[in-house]
C-alpha cells in the first residue's frame, strides 16, 4: 500500500519533480555564469624555528610549532599590515574587504605556511600575495629586533619564501558544474519534499484502496471524465451506445444489480457530499440503462433545492413530484414517459415547496413510494447533497439502497466521512461509491471499467432479474 501510494505521488506529480530540479540547475548555471570569475594566487611560507621550542629556564615560557604558526598566521590579517598593502598596490577597498579575500593555513605536519588571496584580477591575486608576505617578513623582523634588547629573549625565527605567488591561468569561481549539480540535487529533493507534502495534506479522494480502507466502502462504478457541450441535455451521455463513457454506466448498472443480489432493490438513491460532483448525471444516465436493460424504471427528481433532470430531459417542470405528494394533479400529468428511453419515465420536482424536508418525511411520501414500488421495478431518486440538508437522508432511510456519488479529485475524506455518518446514523443502506470524472489514462480505470468489449458482449452479461413484460406509456401508480 505505501509503495502504490509512492508510485500514485510520483506519477501525479510527475512535472514538479521533472520541472523543479532542471529549472534549479539552469538558474545555478545562469547565476555562475553571470558571476565574476575569482582568481586564487598562492604563497608557499616556511617557518624555520630559530631556537628549541623547550627552554632549560623556567621562567620562559614553552611554545609549540603550532602555536608559533598559527600566531604568525592571525598576523597576516592585521589591520596594519593591511592598510600597508593597499597602500603599496594602490587598492581601492577597506582592510576589512581585503582580509576576507585572504586565507592563511598551516600545511600540517610542516612548519609551513600557505597564504592564498581572491580576487577577480588575477594580475592582482598575486601582486596582493607577494606584497603580503614581503610586508609581514620586514613586520617580523622589526618585531624580532625589538625583542633582543629584552632578557631571556627567544632568537628570532626566519620566515622564507619557499614559492612565491605567480599569475593562475584558471579560476576557482564559480564552479559551474558543481553549482549546477547541487542545485539539481536540492531541486530533486524539494520537488520531493513539496510532492510528498501536498500529498499528504490533500485529503482529496483518489483511489478505490482509499476509500474502502479508511471508509469501508466499496466502489461500485468508475465514469470517466468526459468533457460535454453545453446544455444539460448533452449530459445523458448512456444514449451514445458507441461512448467509453456509456459503457462505464452499463458496467455500474451489472456491479449494482449484482452487489443486491441477495437482497431486493427497487427503491434507490443517488446522492453525493456535496454540490456538483456528478449525481444527476450519474441517476440520470443509470435510469436510462436499466431501462434500456427492459426493467420498467421511474426516476425522481427529488432534489428540491436545485432540480436539474428536467434540463436534462429537456422537461418544464411546473408539475412533479411534489404534486404527487400533495396529490393536487392526477398522477398522468406528472408521470412523463421519455420517448427515446422504452420503459424510463421521469418525474421532474414539481413546485418548490417551502418546506422540504418536512415534506419528504411525511406519511405521503412513504405511500407514494410504495406506490411507485408496486409499479416500476426501479425508482431512482436524485437528491441533495446530504451533507448539506438532510432531504437525502430522510429518502435514503426508506430506500433500498444508497449510492454515493463522489469526484475524483475534488471530494474530499472529511466530507465524505461525514455523508456516511449521516447515512448511518438513519440506517441507510449505503451500496456503495460511483468514482465520477475519473482522469486516467488507458490500461487505468477508463480502461478497466469503462469499456467491457463490444456491445454485444455487454448485453450478454446475464442479469440477475427478469426482465418484465411491456407496460402502457404511463403505468398506474395507485394502491
Amino acid at each position: 500500500m505505501v509503495l502504490i501510494r509512492y508510485v500514485r505521488v510520483l506519477r501525479h506529480r510527475w512535472w514538479m519533480i521533472v520541472m523543479c530540479p532542471i529549472v534549479a540547475a539552469l538558474v545555478a548555471g545562469v547565476v555562475s555564469l553571470l558571476q565574476a570569475p575569482v582568481y586564487e594566487s598562492h604563497v608557499s611560507l616556511y617557518v624555520r624555528l630559530a631556537q628549541p621550542l623547550t627552554s632549560s629556564d623556567p621562567t620562559a615560557t614553552a611554545l609549540t610549532s603550532d602555536q608559533i604558526l598559527h600566531t604568525y598566521a592571525s598576523l597576516v590579517t592585521e589591520r596594519p599590515l593591511l592598510e600597508s598593502v593597499i597602500s603599496e598596490l594602490g587598492l581601492k577597498i577597506s582592510p576589512e574587504s581585503l582580509a576576507n579575500e585572504i586565507k592563511v593555513t598551516p600545511v600540517p605536519n610542516t612548519t609551513k605556511l600557505d597564504v592564498a588571496v581572491d580576487d577577480t584580477n588575477p594580475t592582482l591575486a598575486r601582486d596582493a600575495a607577494n606584497r603580503l608576505v614581503a610586508d609581514l617578513i620586514t613586520e617580523v623582523k622589526q618585531i624580532e629586533q625589538q625583542e633582543t634588547q629584552l632578557p631571556n629573549a627567544r632568537s628570532g625565527d626566519n620566515l622564507i619564501v619557499v614559492s612565491p605567488a605567480i599569475t593562475p591561468t584558471g579560476s576557482i569561481s564559480p564552479n559551474i558544474p558543481r553549482n549546477v549539480g547541487i542545485a539539481f540535487v536540492l531541486g530533486l529533493m524539494t520537488a520531493l519534499g513539496v510532492a510528498f507534502l501536498l500529498d499528504y495534506l490533500d485529503q482529496s479522494v483518489k483511489s478505490d484502496d482509499e476509500i474502502l480502507t479508511r471508509l469501508g466502502l466499496v466502489t461500485i462504478g468508475h465514469i470517466a471524465y468526459a468533457p460535454t457541450p453545453k446544455g444539460k441535455r448533452a449530459e445523458l451521455i448512456a444514449l451514445d451506445t458507441q461512448s467509453p463513457a456509456s459503457e462505464a454506466y452499463r458496467a455500474l448498472r451489472t456491479s449494482l444489480m449484482f452487489s443486491t443480489i441477495d437482497h431486493e432493490l427497487r427503491t434507490i438513491v443517488v446522492t453525493s457530499a456535496a454540490p456538483d460532483e456528478g449525481k444527476t448525471r450519474t441517476a440520470a444516465n443509470l435510469a436510462v440503462v436499466l431501462a434500456e436493460a427492459g426493467h420498467k424504471t421511474v426516476l425522481v427528481d427529488a432534489d428540491f433545492r436545485r432540480p436539474s433532470q428536467h434540463k436534462v430531459f429537456g422537461r418544464i417542470r411546473n408539475v412533479g413530484f411534489s404534486n404527487l405528494i400533495l396529490q393536487d394533479v392526477p398522477e398522468s400529468e406528472a408521470i412523463g414517459a421519455v420517448e427515446k428511453v422504452p420503459n424510463l419515465w421521469l418525474i421532474t420536482s414539481g413546485p418548490i415547496p417551502p418546506n422540504p424536508s418536512e415534506l419528504l418525511g411525511s406519511g405521503r411520501v412513504k405511500e407514494l413510494i410504495a406506490r411507485l414500488r408496486g409499479a416500476f421495478t426501479y425508482v431512482i431518486f436524485d437528491t441533495p447533497p446530504v451533507n448539506a440538508v438532510t432531504d437525502a437522508a430522510i429518502l435514503a432511510a426508506g430506500a433500498n439502497g444508497t449510492i454515493l456519488v463522489v469526484e475524483q479529485g475534488r471530494t474530499t475524506f472529511p466530507a465524505l466521512r461525514h455523508a456516511k455518518q449521516l447515512l448511518d446514523r438513519v440506517g441507510a443502506p449505503t451500496i456503495g461509491v460511483v468514482m465520477n470524472k475519473v482522469r486516467a489514462s488507458a490500461g487505468s480505470y477508463a480502461y478497466e471499467y469503462g469499456y467491457y468489449g463490444t456491445r454485444a458482449e455487454v448485453s450478454a452479461v446475464p442479469d440477475p432479474r427478469p426482465l418484465s413484460e411491456p407496460e402502457p406509456r404511463v403505468p398506474s401508480v395507485r394502491g
